[in-house]
This record gives structure tokens, sequence and C-alpha cells, in this order.
């Protein structure tokens, strides 16, 4: 029904990025992904997790909103770009 995953792209820092089908969004998945994504990406010493979304994309925004991390977002052309600090 859904994945998650991040892939460490500098000392401390990974992008994070989530695939749900379709009948399943809005279930809350979403959310219990990021926050386990988030609790291993502390255990494994990140400080920071990004991420790029379509800005149309307001359920994937929403999910970072809710994960208790306190999203930045800076709008760069096309693109949001999401930074959640994870200490």
């Amino acid at each position: 029904m859904g994945a998650g995953r991040y892939i460490v792209v500098e000392p401390g820092r990974a992008e994070v990025a989530f695939a749900l089908v379709d009948e399943y969004q809005g279930q809350g998945i979403g959310a219990a992904l990021m926050r386990h994504l988030a609790a291993i990406a502390r255990d494994a010493g990140l400080k920071e997790l990004i991420a790029e979304v379509l800005p149309e994309n307001m359920a994937m925004l929403n999910v970072f909103r809710k994960s208790g991390l306190r999203p930045t977002t800076r709008r760069e052309a096309d693109i949001m770009h999401v930074t959640l600090q994870l200490s």
C-alpha cells in the first residue's frame, strides 16, 4: 500500500520520499511512515531530512506539517523545498 525511504545526501542530511497507493491516501499512513523514518534517521545520527514536493501536492505538505518536526519550506520555481530538523 505504500513505502517511504531516505537517502543520505551528505553527512547528517538525507532526502526523504514516499509513495502511497491512491486508495490508501488520507488514512494517516504517510504520517506513520514519516514518524518511523524520522526515528530511524535520528538513531542513525542524521540531523535533517529534506524533500522536494510539487506545490500542489498538499497531501504531502500536510504530512510534513503534521510530523511534529516543524518543517521549513522554500519555494523555487515549481518546487517546494522542505527541511525537517531532527534534533
